[in-house]
């Protein structure tokens, strides 16, 4: 890769220039206000440099255009490019301005709102996160439910929370488990310790020898789930 420059009134215009095995001269501009063009290996830099200052105009719009988003999404930065981990796994939050939608795709999440404050922005990606983690943990309860199958408990009902200080609690003389949204930046093996130690706390209310030896049983790696979860998933979003 390499920079190059052409100027337009008096303007200069940066861009980087990519050789890739293509037929015809492309030419684009992230949301960074970065221009990129990618053009043949055989292709005359006399050639590319003409085409780029037939788009002279065009480049220069839109990168104004950019400009002006990015001063009405002052903080935007604060979350733009930020690394959220899924999980388990990192992704590079990219955003842009458009109508509300989230997706995954190959390591990171495409966040596009209409949304200009930070604090909207973030707000909108715990309720898409909720929404996912409702169908995830009632997943991982499948899997988890039917190793306390020999306390005859009822199957309690899962509550979602963003909590700061806790993973999970319950309410041992009630039907109902509360989980941190939070869980969901965690791998899955770290969600089932989580569920199974709220679970473990309606034969077992207190966190005594029998509860311990009830997780250790049944899970024999908790305690290596749990010091994962506490320290390469404690950073809240």
């Amino acid at each position: 890769m390499a920079f190059h420059t052409v100027s337009y009134e008096g303007i200069e215009i940066e861009y980087e220039l990519l050789r890739k095995d293509v037929k015809y001269i492309n030419l684009r501009v992230n949301k960074q206000g970065k221009v990129v063009v990618s053009a043949g290996k055989r292709v005359p830099l006399s050639v590319i440099e003409e085409f780029v200052q037939s788009k002279a105009f065009w480049i220069i719009t839109h990168l104004a255009e950019i400009e002006k988003l990015r001063s009405q999404m002052p903080d935007v930065g604060l979350f733009d490019g930020k690394t959220l981990y899924y999980l388990g796994k990192p992704y590079r939050l990219l955003l842009e301005r458009g109508l509300a939608e989230i997706r995954l795709e190959k390591g990171e999440i495409h966040m596009s709102s209409p949304k200009v404050n930070s604090e909207e922005l973030r707000q909108e990606y715990l309720s898409w996160l909720k929404r996912q983690a409702a169908e995830k943990f009632e997943e991982i309860m499948n899997r988890i439910f039917p190793l306390v199958e020999e306390y005859n408990i009822v199957r309690p009902k899962i509550s979602i929370r963003n909590m700061r200080s806790i993973w999970g609690s319950c309410t041992t003389g009630g039907d109902r488990i509360r989980l941190n949204l939070q869980l969901m930046k965690a791998d899955e093996e770290c969600i089932e310790q989580v569920i199974l130690h709220e679970l473990l706390h309606f034969p077992y209310p207190n966190h005594g020898e029998a509860f311990y030896a009830a997780m250790t049983r049944l899970m024999p790696d908790w305690k290596e789930r749990k010091q994962r979860l506490e320290t390469k998933y404690k950073d809240g979003i």
